[in-house]
């Protein structure tokens, strides 16, 4: 029988998780409610295989890219062989999938930080979570920007009800990844100044919190880069070639279910995507992901909502197809480096044996 602080963590996980499904059911709901089912099922049922296929082959492709993308990130840290890399990529995506409300972000950074089998070179906690951080930033930067050229170069080619929602949100998401990119540079360029306030803000509350938090941070702020000038550029061409496969993707899978997009819509309906998962939801961002698919078809797609249409009921098929090969294919990934004894997943968000040997960890534990 569960007691006290272990009783307290099965709550919490508990209401964690069923937030999560709540939000995610409601996104559902929203994305079905104008669809007959029967018929979105049919929608999906009757696509093309070849078109499934080349999908899910996009897919397994934009892994690789993301995989070494991540790997140039990782380079000062300490050489990371591709194998480590891509299983720890692919098991981390795998649980950003599977997990709720997006705690699988922080599944990656430990995942690599711990070399498998006590070989290999073990890289520092911090210097990992900076390279998610950053990896981050520069996506919401490209997202957000591609979002607002899109729409821009559409002009009237882009209307429905969400039409002026997405422009903002768009604009709102890139204003927002820069003003974190800004933050960032200014910690990085006054770290001393940044440490120092910190200090100040956190003692009062307790000096050993303090202390732990400018360790940790300052180990942090330290892990900062995007490597040596031609790392850098290969670091964004790998980014714009990222996200260029992940339209292409949807671009590709359209017509199976009768839509024929152009690149600036298959971009704009990513940049939808993008917004909608960034909301916390259920497991593999089930309800969202649909949800957003749909509202960025809508935008050229005039009865992509309507109630009992065709069109309804393919627009829902389309989105739900991208969600399940999105989905199936990330985890059968995961699942085929885990089962093999690539990555092993115990302790990986508890203090384990080699957490204690960790300066990072033992500063940051109570």
């Amino acid at each position: 029988m569960l007691r006290g602080p272990a009783l307290m963590r099965a709550l919490k996980l508990t209401v964690r998780v069923v937030i999560s499904l709540g939000v995610s059911a409601f996104f559902v709901w929203l994305s079905l409610r104008n669809a007959d089912l029967r018929a979105v099922g049919q929608s999906i049922a009757s696509a093309s295989v070849a078109r499934l296929s080349a999908y899910a082959a996009v897919l397994v492709a934009i892994h690789l890219v993301r995989t070494v993308r991540w790997g140039i990130l990782l380079e000062p840290l300490g050489h990371v062989g591709f194998k480590r890399l891509n299983s720890a990529s692919a098991v981390g995506f795998m649980l950003l999938m599977v997990l709720p409300l997006r705690l699988g972000e922080f599944a990656r950074p430990l995942l690599i930080a711990r070399p498998p089998a006590g070989a290999g070179v073990r890289l520092r906690r911090s210097g990992a979570m900076a390279s998610i951080v950053v990896e981050r930033i520069v996506d919401g930067i490209a997202i957000g920007l591609l979002g607002v050229i899109a729409l821009r170069a559409l002009g009237s080619g882009a209307s429905g009800e969400y039409a002026s929602a997405a422009r903002k949100a768009s604009l709102l998401v890139a204003l927002g990844f820069g003003g974190l990119c800004v933050l960032l540079l200014c910690a990085l360029f006054l770290r001393e100044t940044t440490l120092r306030l910190v200090g100040a803000a956190l003692r009062p509350l307790s000096p050993r919190l303090a202390s732990a938090a400018v360790s940790m941070l300052d180990a942090f702020i330290s892990a900062l880069h995007l490597g040596s000038g031609a790392k850098a550029i290969l670091f964004f061409v790998l980014t714009a070639v990222y996200w260029s496969l992940s339209a292409f993707g949807l671009l590709l899978l359209a017509p199976a279910f009768g839509f024929h997009l152009s690149a600036l819509m298959a971009g704009t309906i990513l940049a939808m995507q993008v917004v909608g998962v960034m909301i916390p939801a259920g497991p593999g961002m089930i309800g969202t992901l649909q949800l957003f698919t749909q509202i960025g078809l809508s935008l050229f797609v005039s009865d992509a909502f309507l109630r009992g249409s065709s069109t309804a009921a393919h627009a829902a098929g389309y989105a739900n197809t991208v969600w399940m090969l999105q989905f199936g294919v990330q985890v059968l990934l995961g699942l085929i480096f885990m089962l093999s004894g690539h990555v092993a997943l115990r302790g990986l968000f508890g203090r384990s044996a080699d957490a204690d040997r960790d300066p990072e960890a033992v500063a940051a534990s109570p």
